[in-house]
């Protein structure tokens, strides 16, 4: 059994399920963005990248280009939690696990009213994007709201800290994991980090913030959609594991901007991996099942 704790609903859900079903998984959990891709348009939003210390004009451009194609293709649910919550149940509520998003660069309204909505609809996790949603997390109110929310009803923070373009390094460099720090802190959340593995080159570097990181504080998970192979199959991802234990690791497809032949691969590293069959099944289903309860 499998539980893929990053699914994108960015295409017809019948889809994934029927893909995602082929390899076994018994559970998805849907990770939505909202981003909508009119927001990067607006000039005004060049203040968002200095925020985050990209003050080359060029280089916002670049990465307002990036962010425009990769969310103008995606569907109404990736930024309407109530349409991914509905679609979800009428689907296969057994299968299905929705998170919301909520973008905290469009403010404390925007956020409060999102809020709101989630009420009603026992929501177990939100995803923020930095990257994708142009947010400081330290210094953006609104996202002190989504925190406080969390943090008073025991729910999942998923931070999903790509992608970036590869080409754009202060984009990377300015962004996470370390800015997370002052976030525990001040907030009592459980934290799992997501798509750390979409810029490829940033791999080991982040692994190596990230495990600062989650040896200071144990309410930080991490989820290994593009990274499986780098875990389970290298001496680096390999010592992580051990340090970090293997109980704070969650699998994840990433499917499907991770296209499914990569799916099916990440798998395969993980399944013929040296670590013990235990251990396997809890990254697998007991670790996501756990934080899931």
């Amino acid at each position: 059994m499998i539980i893929d704790f990053h699914a994108c609903p960015s295409i017809d859900l019948s889809l994934i399920k029927n893909k995602l079903s082929l390899i076994k998984t018994t559970k998805v959990v849907l990770q939505p963005i909202d981003a909508l891709p009119l927001l990067h348009v607006l000039p005004n939003n060049f203040s968002l990248f200095k925020e985050l210390s990209i003050s080359n004009r060029y280089v916002a451009t670049l990465l307002s280009k990036f962010v425009i194609e990769l969310t103008s293709m995606w569907h109404p649910r990736m930024y309407d939690n109530v349409k991914l919550w509905y679609e979800a149940h009428n689907m296969d509520p057994n299968f299905f696990i929705p998170f919301a998003s909520i973008n905290p660069a469009l403010g404390v309204r925007y956020v409060r009213e999102k809020l709101d909505e989630l009420n009603e609809l026992n929501i177990r996790g939100i995803v923020v994007s930095p990257s994708l949603q142009l947010f400081d997390p330290l210094r953006t109110k609104a996202f002190g709201l989504i925190l406080e929310y969390i943090e008073g009803r025991n729910m999942l923070l998923v931070m999903h800290l790509d992608p970036c373009p590869h080409s754009i390094g202060a984009c990377i460099k300015e962004l996470m994991p370390d800015l997370l720090n002052d976030i525990l802190e001040r907030y009592s959340v459980t934290i799992v980090l997501s798509a750390l593995g979409v810029s490829e080159s940033m791999i080991y570097s982040w692994l190596n913030r990230v495990s600062r990181l989650m040896r200071r504080y144990d309410r930080v998970y991490i989820e290994t959609s593009g990274i499986t192979c780098t875990l389970f199959n290298t001496s680096m991802g390999k010592r992580f594991i051990k340090l970090m234990g293997i109980d704070r690791i969650i699998y994840g497809s990433g499917y499907p901007y991770m296209k499914f032949k990569q799916v099916i691969k990440e798998l395969r590293c993980l399944e013929t991996s040296e670590f013990l069959k235990r251990d396997l099944e809890a990254v697998l289903y007991d670790n996501a099942k756990y934080l899931l309860n």
